[in-house]
C-alpha cells in the first residue's frame, strides 16, 4: 500500500491527525499536481483534526474553503479519487459547521454536535470501477 492510499485508509477512520502525517509523505513523492492535489487533502484532514480534537470552528472552516479552492480545478476526478462527492460532501459539511454557534465551545450540547458531526464528516471515495467485459 502507498502511503496515499495508507493516507486515505486513516482518513476514512476518522484518523484525521495520522492521516494528515501520511499526506504530507504522500506529498513529498509526488509531482507537482499530485502535491497540489494531496496538500488539499491534507488541509481537510487538518481542518477534521482541528475541529474534533481541539474544538476549532473558523480555522476548520478557513481550511475546507482553501481546499475546495483547489479541489475544484481538478473536477471531477483525479489519482482515482471521486472528487466530484468529496466537494459535495465537504460543502455540506462546510455550511452545517458554518450554522454551529461560534461562541459555543463546551458542554454536554457541543459534545452532542461534535458526535454528530463526526458521523457526517466527508469521506475520500475511490472512483467506482465497471469491471464487466462489453
Amino acid at each position: 500500500m502507498d502511503s496515499l492510499d495508507a493516507a486515505i485508509e486513516e482518513f476514512n477512520r476518522g484518523e484525521y491527525f495520522k492521516a494528515a502525517e501520511l499526506f504530507e509523505n504522500a506529498a513529498a513523492e509526488s509531482d507537482d499536481t499530485g502535491k497540489i492535489f494531496i496538500v488539499a487533502l491534507n488541509r481537510i484532514a487538518a481542518g477534521l483534526h482541528l475541529r474534533f480534537e481541539r474544538g476549532g470552528r473558523q480555522a476548520a472552516i478557513n481550511l475546507f474553503s482553501q481546499a475546495m479552492l483547489t479541489l475544484d480545478q481538478l473536477k471531477p476526478s483525479h489519482d482515482g479519487i471521486d472528487i466530484e462527492v468529496l466537494m459535495t460532501e465537504l460543502h455540506a459539511y462546510t455550511e452545517e459547521l458554518r450554522a454551529t454557534p461560534r461562541d459555543e465551545g463546551e458542554g454536554m450540547k457541543h459534545r452532542a454536535r461534535l458526535f454528530l458531526e463526526r458521523r457526517r464528516a466527508p469521506k475520500i471515495k475511490r472512483l467506482k470501477t465497471d469491471r464487466k467485459s462489453v
